[in-house]
């Protein structure tokens, strides 16, 4: 693929007036095309972003998590958490152990076959990440969490206003 092209695919699909905006935009595209590469990538595993963020945060976690634990850790509503651990348990990835003196809670802990599976799938992650990001500088992957780190705060300060 010749650099024109290469600079036709990747550029946004319009021109803005607004740096501000075509900032925006370029965050928001990008997030859109790493959102394809990331499916198509979790599909290949029978699995999704959201299964793989839950093993990792379990595989990762130095005390037991509870489903609140993990909505809130993923900020994801407490109902779809429950449709995620569904379906990792139904592939015996996870188990829910009964909270002692709580009725209504479970600790979430992966299973053998979730140790195993998320071992490898993380390896191959982590893989897929440096082929992504090899681009960019040790400089620029600082420079960019730094900008992003400052946009949410933006949002999120905006968010908490409304």
């Amino acid at each position: 693929m010749s650099a024109q092209q290469e600079q036709a695919r990747t550029s946004l699909p319009i021109e803005f007036q607004s740096k501000p905006h075509e900032a925006l935009m370029s965050v928001w595209w990008t997030a859109t095309l790493l959102r394809k590469v990331s499916s198509k990538f979790f599909h290949e595993f029978h699995t999704s972003d959201a299964q793989f963020n839950i093993l990792v945060l379990l595989k990762d976690s130095t005390t037991p998590l509870t489903q609140n634990d993990l909505s809130r850790k993923l900020l994801v509503d407490k109902s779809n958490i429950t449709g995620l651990l569904d379906r990792l348990q139904k592939q015996d990835l996870i188990q829910r152990i009964p909270v002692e003196g709580d009725r209504r809670s479970y600790h979430i802990a992966l299973t053998k076959n979730g140790v195993k599976f998320i071992a490898r799938l993380d390896k191959l992650y982590t893989e897929k990440v440096h082929q992504i990001m090899s681009n960019l500088s040790e400089r620029e992957c600082s420079d960019l969490i730094r900008l992003m780190r400052k946009m949410r705060n933006s949002l999120a300060a905006d968010h908490e206003s409304s």
